[in-house]
């Protein structure tokens, strides 16, 4: 058992080095373009929810 697990995390940590890593100005540009969607996003939805509450008081009374 103590083999078996032993090989699993040398063949992880071979796996691991045949990754391409990202450099550090993708990733930061990559994070901007999220967070710049996350709020356009939630800008919308802020929008369409206070529209559309306006719009049911509206009709409702």
């Amino acid at each position: 058992m103590k083999k078996k697990i032993v090989n699993y995390f040398n063949e992880t940590l071979a796996e691991m080095k045949k990754v391409a890593w990202p450099d550090r100005q993708y990733v930061g540009a990559a994070t901007m373009i999220i967070l710049v969607i996350v709020l356009m996003t939630g800008f919308f939805v802020l929008f369409i929810d206070y529209a559309l509450g306006s719009l049911f008081k509206l009709i409702l009374g």
